[in-house]
């Protein structure tokens, strides 16, 4: 039993549901469920009455519950009165975040955090995926905010969102209905990210399972900014493969039409990584709790 168990527990009682509870934290529901069953094992008996409306607690659960949220309080406490003893407080937190997420919605979760703690200065650093996570082994920075898997055994990932990979084209594209079929696709005249970007590698993961490599799109040009894409393709110069979120207002405005391409997900998930054998700050730890709370959803 640890610590991520209990705020599993909690929010599953609080959402009265697995799969809510699974989609706030960006798990799958049998991992959730998992997670339950491994504390009703360790405790010999049910924590929740399983109906078909919901979970519920029992008696059991019940004061489980009331102490559960007590541990996490008391942990957060003394990791706070540890810094300070060890004399590790640091207001300054360096931060590396791939493109997308770095340009969109990072700053506006940061004016967020300094606007209750306005001792903190943060410093972003905005790079490609790649570059990031070179930076995070490097020590130049404190954490990465890198979309995709790291492949990194030595780095700790949280998961603070997830998205999807979607296509954009002028709004005068032909394509209706939002969809876009695969063949169509690798006929489209593109604008892609660089090599080193998650964008860029979860397209090509994609591709892979339908048997075609990038080298088979017909790429235009490549550009390393997501603002310097979203330019070029509301001129027309062609499409390009973005994360939504990273699109949001031209979509509503009708700048930008956004497809799917059928039959092929793109899936990506935004994580916050660090070294696995990394002593974080008080203030870089509440950071990370700012991002990543499923009931808070601090990230804009």
């Amino acid at each position: 039993m640890d610590s991520y168990q209990l705020k599993i527990f909690c929010i599953v009682t609080r959402q009265q549901s697995f799969s809510k509870a699974a989609k706030m934290l960006h798990m799958s529901q049998p991992a959730v469920s998992a997670h339950i069953k491994n504390l009703e094992d360790y405790f010999q008996g049910p924590l929740f009455d399983r109906t078909s409306q919901g979970v519920r607690l029992t008696k059991a659960g019940e004061v489980f519950y009331t102490h559960a949220q007590k541990i996490l309080d008391l942990h957060d406490e003394m990791e706070q009165q540890l810094e300070i003893v060890f004399q590790r407080e640091n207001n300054q937190i360096m931060i590396g975040a791939s493109t997308t997420i770095g340009n969109v919605s990072l700053p506006c979760s940061i004016y967020l955090f300094k606007e209750q703690y306005p001792e903190v200065e943060l410093c972003l650093n905005i790079a490609n995926a790649e570059e990031v996570l070179r930076m995070v082994m490097a020590d130049e920075v404190d954490i990465g905010v890198v979309e995709g898997d790291t492949e990194s055994s030595s780095l700790k990932a949280f998961p603070v969102t997830s998205d999807e990979l979607v296509l954009i084209v002028p709004p005068n594209h032909p394509a209706e209905g939002g969809v876009i079929s695969l063949q169509e696709f690798l006929k489209q005249p593109l604008i892609l990210r660089e090599d080193g970007s998650g964008t860029k590698k979860i397209l090509a993961s994609a591709l892979a399972r339908h048997g075609y490599s990038v080298n088979q799109l017909n790429v235009f040009t490549e550009m390393t900014t997501i603002f310097a894409i979203k330019a070029a393709v509301e001129a027309g110069l062609g499409g390009s493969v973005v994360p939504r979120l990273a699109v949001r207002k031209e979509a509503y405005t009708g700048i930008l039409k956004v497809l799917t391409i059928a039959d092929m997900e793109m899936p990506l998930i935004f994580n916050i990584v660090y070294p696995n054998n990394r002593s974080l700050s008080t203030k870089t730890k509440l950071f990370i709790k700012f991002l990543t709370d499923p009931e808070e959803s601090c990230l804009c």
